[in-house]
């Protein structure tokens, strides 16, 4: 590998410390990758949260900044990841995406990494709508580059609990109502007055209603799910550490993800990485990630009527007929979602063989070692100003039907 610089030292990157980033830079480098405290602007004005800034002192002798989701502000060069839609303008009008564009066209932005196709497709799309000519546009688009997110991953799949008539399915997510818990909390119900041989784990603080944008707004809405938690054949912890959490996605046959809204769903890699197959709804990055039936299992996502996704206006989350709405996509997920369960226990080879297609999936698309290989490099391009050979979707072309 090219030397970053002619004197073989490492370079310094500064990067925001957090949860997504994680997944989405270098877990290992061979360059200094310093994780920080950034400004959240979006605190002050929840549509700031376009851009961000990290301190003087932190960057000051910093080679590139690695940001995710927001736009760095500053002088130093920069390369910005992001989840879904890039930049977030956050209905700031024309005028805010004209800056935030013109931040990203200037030379101080080496490259624009999307996190998966259907982010890419995001950027691409917002680009023919927005106020840019054609030339550029071509110019973000030449920055472009999808970088799947990655995770450590065993080379060999750890050992797997034989089902023998009895399925664990276990669920992980703090957005307790947008990431589908209230449907597993009917699917445990449905499951429990049907007297099925199916346990429920659910790890998750409970966060719903609010200021989550997916959510009704009235917490009360929630209280009745909320009493379900005592069901017999629910196992409920507020939190568990994360190798805690590995080790029972390990020990469960499925991972649950109805989610009504997420992006990539990165407790789906982390069960993956065990050999546990996701049951998860087939929206946004998600179906990148599963190949229904294959390596694991899909179900129609949440929609709004008039949406191809779960889309409502944010302040008007507390009318009654949305409240409906939330609740019938409730209820349809928990009988597509238990069906499927019931499928599994009547063919246990089915769920040895998903187990295995998964764990073999995340080591091909989703190690971290080839992440850093891959993230090491582009930062030595970027500093160096040298021109990337890799064209737009060419690290993960779209999902084939064909299986892993």
């Amino acid at each position: 590998m090219t030397d970053a610089r002619s004197d073989g030292r490492p370079l310094t990157i500064v990067a925001p410390r957090g949860y997504p980033w994680t997944f989405n830079g270098p877990r290992r480098s061979r360059h200094q990758v310093r994780r920080t405290a950034y400004l959240p602007l979006n605190r002050l004005r929840p549509a700031l949260d376009g851009v961000t800034a990290f301190s003087p002192l932190d960057t000051a002798r910093a080679d590139l900044i690695h940001a995710f989701n927001r736009i760095p502000v500053g002088v130093r060069p920069f390369v910005v990841g992001y989840e879904s839609h890039l930049p977030r303008t956050w209905g700031l009008g024309a005028g805010w995406e004209r800056l935030l564009l013109k931040l990203l066209l200037a030379r101080r932005c080496r490259r624009i990494v999307a996190i998966s196709n259907y982010a890419a497709e995001n950027f691409r799309a917002g680009l023919a709508a927005g106020p840019l000519s054609g030339e550029a546009r071509d110019q973000l688009v030449a920055k472009l580059e999808v970088r799947y997110p990655n995770i450590d991953v065993p080379k060999v799949p750890p050992p797997r609990p034989p089902m023998q008539g009895r399925l664990v399915a276990t669920f992980v997510g703090a957005h307790f109502g947008r990431k589908g818990g209230c449907t597993v909390l009917r699917m445990a119900d449905l499951a429990y007055r049907r007297d099925l041989p199916i346990e429920f784990n659910i790890v998750s603080s409970m966060q719903v209603g609010g200021s989550i944008w997916t959510d009704p707004s009235r917490e009360d809405f929630f209280t009745p799910y909320r009493s379900l938690l005592s069901l017999p054949n629910i196992t409920y912890r507020a939190k568990l550490p994360n190798a805690e959490v590995l080790a029972l996605l390990q020990r469960s046959h499925i991972c649950l993800l109805p989610t009504f809204a997420d992006t990539f769903g990165f407790s789906v890699l982390e069960a993956m990485a065990m050999g546990t197959p996701a049951l998860a709804t087939a929206q946004a990055a998600i179906p990148e990630v599963i190949d229904d039936g294959i390596d694991g299992l899909l179900l129609a996502p949440a929609r709004t009527p008039g949406h191809d996704s779960w889309v409502w206006p944010f302040a008007e989350r507390g009318r009654e007929d949305f409240e409906a709405l939330f609740a019938e996509e409730t209820e349809r997920l928990a009988e597509a979602g238990l069906d499927k369960l019931v499928r599994l226990l009547s063919d246990p080879s089915a769920c040895e063989r998903m187990s295995a297609a998964a764990h073999k999936k995340v080591l091909r698309m989703f190690n971290s070692e080839d992440a850093q290989t891959y993230w090491d490099s582009l930062y030595a391009d970027c500093v160096e100003g040298r021109e990337r050979t890799v064209a737009f979707g060419s690290h993960f072309p779209p999902r084939s039907a064909t299986g892993p």
